[in-house]
């Protein structure tokens, strides 16, 4: 009897530390300072803002302004000025560096397309995705590395979702992070998005039922070189 108390007891203790380890088991990305401005500062009064400009009726071309600390402009440069839309989305500085996430829209190789136009040499080289890649129009994230100094992109890779066909198809970044060495990114897609690697393959063992208000919510760890996606999970909550 008394052995078979101990058992039940054993069992019921256990119950209890799994189940707390479970309730204790931190977020992915907790602990980590996310940003989703379009204003940062870099801590020697300089101020960087991004956004875009309404070049015409139907077309914006992304850009980032920055100021030095009497509010003169020390550079304004714009990203990508072609017939197709680009945006600047968010900002973040992390331990003195600066990242963009940008959108673009497919349907251009100009020489003023956001991957040939303000960039340094081999800055989409050896990337997870250096370009639009198949399919056309809808608008795409675009991760970089911006050199303070001059604005220019030091490196960067488009990050995209496909559709069945493999069409490239929305994946939009609004978040990030950085510690390390690592980027962290937080994003959506309506279309399939990818796993890990260093190459576009499908996020594995994911189906519609897996959507939240008709999205996928995603996070994911890249290595600062946007070399390779190495960590994607699907989340199971909006953030």
């Amino acid at each position: 009897m008394m052995k078979r108390r101990f058992f039940h007891l054993s069992i019921f203790i256990v119950g209890i530390f799994f189940s707390c380890e479970e309730k204790q088991q931190p977020r992915l990305g907790s602990g980590l300072d996310f940003s989703s401005s379009t204003i940062v500062e870099d801590g020697q009064g300089s101020q960087y803002t991004i956004g875009f400009d309404q070049v015409s009726n139907i077309n914006q071309d992304p850009f980032i302004h920055k100021k030095n600390a009497a509010g003169e402009t020390v550079w304004r440069i714009r990203y990508e000025e072609t017939p197709v839309d680009g945006r600047g989305i968010l900002l973040g500085w992390f331990e003195g560096r600066l990242f963009a996430v940008f959108s673009v829209d497919g349907g251009s190789t100009a020489s003023t397309y956001i991957n040939a136009h303000q960039v340094r040499a081999g800055s989409f080289t050896n990337v997870f995705q250096s370009g639009y890649e198949r399919g056309g129009g809808p608008k795409v994230s675009v991760v970089c590395e911006i050199d303070p100094n001059n604005g220019q992109i030091i490196r960067g890779t488009f990050l995209t979702a496909r559709l069945n066909n493999g069409n490239t198809n929305t994946l939009n970044v609004r978040k990030i992070s950085y510690r390390n060495g690592i980027l962290y990114l937080k994003a959506n897609s309506a279309a399939w998005p990818p796993g890990t690697g260093t190459r576009y393959v499908r996020m594995p063992d994911i189906d519609d039922s897996d959507r939240i208000d008709n999205a996928f919510w995603l996070y994911y760890e890249m290595k600062d070189d946007f070399s390779e996606i190495i960590k994607a999970e699907l989340l199971r909550e909006r953030f």
